[in-house]
């Protein structure tokens, strides 16, 4: 009897304890966050969050670290910027980011309330399970440079939609035919991809036909994790350029899964990209398929100081010995990549490395991005400049109303050393549809760039950068690193190389860029005017709900 009584005393704690379990896991559904879909990557609307974080306007932390932001993430943080601390000019620009991320505006009035109900989306619908939005996108502009005529011409339209809490859908179509600068075609008849694009279609030797779209959903279980896929692009890191994942290449394929437990922040993150084949007959089937795999661990100690680790590993499904498909060990959400590496023969590109940044004295940020692809300690032994001492670093510095209320300065150093991203299976390197997926220039080059910001009147902003990069060029017979399309084990010496070693080049970049948003509404009016290496182009034109890409250099 006593057994029993025992046993069912254990019974009744075990079963107290599920339903207590039971009972938090269904409370923390059912205060999963309203859903919706990403804020697009390069809106303005990044800029002006990240001055107010930096300038401490609000009470919460943002996730700078990795874009896009979810647009209830940048909701959550706008509603709690303490507005009596904006200057009038920021007030103007507060305006218009939260006429952008609200769900809920007032609704026009009249005989074609049904058009642009909320004066920013086409198309409303709302019911008590959710909602759905369609607009248009639009970027028309034309100009010049010394070759001639320069224009671009992009329609397309969206669909965003809520279900329920947890559920978010976003779609988007865009057909372009375009015009681009001179040395945008020049780099096109190098590698036989656009910059920024996928398949187009040739028109003349200066102009091309393409289209792309987006199309994801996302979904919260519980307050703590966001999920993600779809096809879509992601941007990494505090800079201006990203060492290890850049929105610079096309979209593509990919599984998010972020999870938040107090100062901790880890992400999963599983691509699928494209070994590109240049000229590929349609006889051979479709492109080929290669994989990516990526942890990131964040700590946020404070409000506006992170720390981060991440590891990532580029493989392909085929191997000298055969295909092996899509490698099921790398879906592990907590392990160490490069154990697992090892552990399969070391067949593929992994890397690993660390970044920070830190807000000080409400003015200034500081950041800073270290990127191991590959480093043997012990050949420091034999000699210096071992080839397979694989890095990239990065440094930086935003500077925010610097001499003036909404004057902001930014300088930015970047270095890669030769052989970075690079394999000794090509279809390893860091690279997605012919075009790099961390610096946009590929390796063995060092950069300088300098940017400022400023916004003299309401809706008016007044935008320069500088580029100075040196790098350090393959010849048509040797390789000194500068590409990832290049199989490593082709390297010129074991020992002695050193950064820029090669053909060196240099690349200057001057861009100036004027954008007026005369209304609340997501239009603008734009001039753009950049002259690279001696090259000088001018660009104007109008856009709708379509942010400016990555500067093409």
């Amino acid at each position: 009897m006593a057994s029993n009584s025992t046993d069912s005393q254990g019974f009744s704690l075990w079963t107290a304890l599920g339903c207590r379990l039971l009972s938090l896991f269904l409370g923390l559904f059912s205060l999963a966050n309203a859903q919706d879909a990403d804020l697009f990557i390069g809106s303005e609307i990044y800029t002006y969050l990240e001055r107010w974080d930096i300038r401490a306007y609000s009470d919460t932390f943002l996730p700078v670290e990795t874009r896009p932001w979810a647009r209830e993430e940048a909701r959550e943080f706008i509603l709690r910027v303490d507005t009596a601390r904006l200057h009038r000019l920021d007030k103007a620009r507060y305006k218009r980011a939260l006429f952008q991320l609200l769900d809920s505006l007032p609704k026009r009035t009249g005989p074609a309330r049904w058009l642009f109900p909320n004066r920013r989306d086409l198309i409303e619908a709302r019911t008590s399970w959710g909602y759905l939005v369609i607009g248009p996108l639009l970027h028309l502009n034309a100009g010049r440079d010394s070759a001639g005529t320069l224009y671009q011409n992009t329609r397309g339209a969206y669909l965003r939609a809520r279900l329920g809490k947890k559920v978010g859908l976003y779609a988007d179509f865009l057909e372009t035919q375009a015009r681009p600068p001179i040395f945008i075609t020049d780099r096109y008849n190098t590698y036989q991809t656009l910059w920024g694009e996928a398949f187009v279609k040739v028109l003349s030797p200066r102009t091309f036909d393409y289209n792309n779209s987006r199309g994801y959903i996302t979904y919260t279980p519980a307050p703590p994790v966001r999920i993600k896929f779809g096809r879509d692009k992601a941007f990494w890191g505090v800079g201006q350029q990203s060492l290890y994942l850049s929105d610079y290449g096309p979209e593509y394929l990919y599984l998010h899964i972020r999870t938040r437990l107090g100062p901790f922040e880890y992400h999963n993150f599983f691509a699928q990209f494209v070994d590109f084949i240049p000229n590929k007959p349609d006889a051979w089937g479709d492109q080929p398929r290669k994989y990516a795999a990526i942890h990131q661990l964040l700590w946020r100690p404070w409000r506006g100081v992170s720390l981060g680790l991440y590891e990532a590993v580029m493989y392909s499904p085929w191997t000298p010995t055969g295909r092996r498909g899509v490698e099921l060990t790398y879906f592990i959400p907590i392990i160490f990549y490069r154990s697992i590496e090892q552990y399969l023969g070391s067949p593929d590109n992994g890397f690993l490395g660390a970044f920070g940044r830190a807000n000080l004295w409400k003015h200034l940020q500081i950041y800073g991005q270290i990127l191991i692809d590959d480093y043997n300690f012990s050949k420091r032994k034999e000699g210096k400049g071992w080839w397979a001492n694989k890095y990239a670093l990065q440094g930086g510095l935003k500077i925010i109303d610097a001499f003036l209320p909404t004057l902001d300065f930014f300088v930015e150093y970047n270095q890669v050393r030769p052989y970075t991203y690079s394999h000794s299976n090509i279809s390893n390197a860091w690279t997605h549809y012919g075009q790099f997926l961390g610096h946009p220039y590929g390796a063995n080059l060092s950069e300088l760039l300098l940017a400022f910001r400023y916004q003299p009147v309401g809706g008016l902003t007044l935008e320069g950068r500088y580029l100075h990069l040196l790098q350090g060029l393959n010849t048509a017979s040797q390789n000194w690193g500068s590409s990832p399309f290049v199989s490593d084990i082709t390297y010129v010496q074991p020992f002695g190389n050193r950064l820029l070693q090669g053909e060196r080049v240099i690349r200057r970049l001057f861009m100036g860029r004027v954008v007026y948003q005369p209304f609340l509404q997501p239009a603008y009016v734009e001039v753009e005017a950049h002259w690279r290496d001696g090259v000088p182009a001018l660009l104007g034109g109008v856009r709708w709900m379509i942010t400016p890409k990555p500067l093409r250099f």
